[in-house]
């Protein structure tokens, strides 16, 4: 027999050596079952990822469709400015801001008016005076207005606020330039009936253009919505056109 003429330590190198082979072979199928359950992760958020976007991009071509149908169809046939002030205010809603004309800044700011001309909650906005949207794309650009909207609808809806507050700022950390955006109230803070349509959109919302997202609530302490936005390094030199 091999083992009864081979010297006692080399036969332990031997078995020594096919230990670490089995061991670094069972380390390489747990890295290849991670690395596919990886895999298979990431495309399944991929796949989520770009759901969400064609379903919200469906929901803002439906948007337009029912705003122009009101105004064009339904306006003409309603006596009564009230009535026909109400349908506006919905068309206006409806309607996606055209930021070629009314930067996303000003848009905001609109936005907290008229929540607080609607609604009779008073309503702050702090913005920063140097805080653009230039670096984020138009399409983006709709979603945080969306976010800050249905943000508003949800204080709206289901808070029992009195006041709420819209802040806009930029926030520089480790050499990069974020934009951070929170909407808050005193209301009564995150409950059964707050996790509803709204809270999914903006939730899907702020996937789509990679923000962070935090509620941040307290009982009968209000909730505040915080978003995130990473808009690149601002010492990052930038090809001029």
């Amino acid at each position: 027999m091999l083992t009864e003429t081979m010297p006692w330590g080399l036969e332990f190198y031997i078995r020594l050596v096919w230990l670490f082979v089995i061991v670094i072979t069972i380390l390489l199928l747990i890295l290849s079952c991670l690395f596919l359950a990886m895999r298979r992760s990431i495309e399944r958020e991929s796949k989520s990822r770009v759901f969400s976007h064609l379903v919200i991009e469906g929901m803002e071509t439906e948007r337009r469709r029912i705003s122009r149908e009101l105004h064009d169809n339904i306006i003409p046939q309603v006596y009564g400015l009230e009535v026909c002030d109400q349908i506006r205010s919905i068309c206006m809603e409806l309607m996606p801001p055209d930021f070629s004309r009314l930067s996303l800044k000003d848009s905001l700011a609109n936005l907290c008016e008229e929540f607080s001309k609607r609604t009779d909650i008073e309503c702050a906005y702090s913005i920063d005076q140097d805080l653009v949207f230039t670096s984020i794309n138009t399409e983006n650009q709709l979603h945080i207005y969306r976010i800050v909207q249905e943000a508003f609808m949800n204080i709206e809806k289901h808070s029992k606020a009195q006041k709420a507050a819209l802040v806009a700022r930029r926030n520089k950390r480790d050499s990069l330039d974020y934009i951070v955006i929170c909407v808050s109230d005193d209301g009564v803070g995150m409950t059964s009936t707050t996790e509803g349509l709204g809270m999914k959109s903006i939730k899907q919302r702020a996937a789509i253009i990679g923000a962070k997202l935090d509620f941040i609530s307290e009982s009968s302490n209000g909730l505040m919505v915080a978003l995130e936005i990473y808009t690149g390094n601002p010492n990052k030199e930038t090809d001029v056109d």
